[in-house]
């Protein structure tokens, strides 16, 4: 190459340089690659899934059935609330943070609404299977009391630790048998459950977490929970 001068100017491409430029290309494609995993603009984490059935479209309701899921509230409310939530997803916590207080102090402990929780834990989180199972566990030994008991645990350490150790010293500080909950989770006793729930997601076309379903009208993302409220107020109609 040449100067305005006529001068020759020698580019040297050496081995350190090549491995800084791959980087620099490796980290632009992991950032992009993890935000094709994610959906900020709905609030929600999603997964391609494979289809098993058309997915239902969003205007029209669902009968999603309670099954053996677990649930806080009067099971005969008149709005039924189906949560496809993953533990370790962010806008989960959010909405547990931000939103579900509200929803149990004016929907659930009034018996005007009931909250089902049904496992998506997404491939690309490595504690949210085991905190899933973590949480049935808990079910099988103390019910929806005490699932929902672990659901908060869990919930509320989120940020910090929800590794196998912190699970079995949730089981401890809820109350639950020690060696039961150990073995239950060492052994993988709920697993199935959890792989039912992910089928019935994807039947559903739950693909993001969370995803609900408001007396079968889905709702995606952790919305404000005006949305939340509108949609229950309907329901209630």
């Amino acid at each position: 190459m040449k100067n305005d001068k006529g001068k020759t100017i020698k580019l040297e491409f050496n081995q350190l340089s090549l491995w800084r430029a791959g980087t620099i290309i490796f980290a632009i494609l992991f950032i992009l690659s993890f935000f094709n995993g994610s959906n900020a603009d709905d609030g929600s984490e999603t997964i391609d899934l494979p289809t098993q059935a058309a997915a239902p479209k969003a205007q029209n309701p669902v009968d999603i059935k309670i099954g053996d899921a677990y649930f806080e509230g009067k099971k005969n409310a008149k709005v039924e609330i189906i949560e496809f939530s993953d533990f370790q997803c962010p806008f989960c916590a959010r909405f547990y943070t931000e939103t579900l207080g509200q929803i149990r102090e004016k929907y659930i402990d009034t018996g005007k609404a009931l909250l089902v929780y049904k496992h998506l834990p997404l491939p690309f989180h490595p504690e949210a299977q085991k905190a899933a199972e973590a949480a049935e566990c808990a079910g099988n030994l103390g019910g929806n009391e005490a699932f929902f008991a672990m659901h908060d645990k869990i919930f509320d350490n989120q940020a910090v630790d929800i590794g196998v150790g912190a699970l079995k010293r949730f089981a401890g500080e809820i109350g639950l048998d020690q060696s039961k909950f150990d073995s239950c989770l060492d052994n993988g006793d709920t697993v199935d459950k959890i792989n039912a729930h992910l089928a019935e997601a994807n039947k559903y076309g739950a693909s993001g977490t969370p995803t609900f379903f408001i007396n079968g009208v889905k709702v995606v993302g952790a919305q404000p929970y005006a949305v939340f409220e509108a949609a229950i107020e309907s329901a209630l109609k």
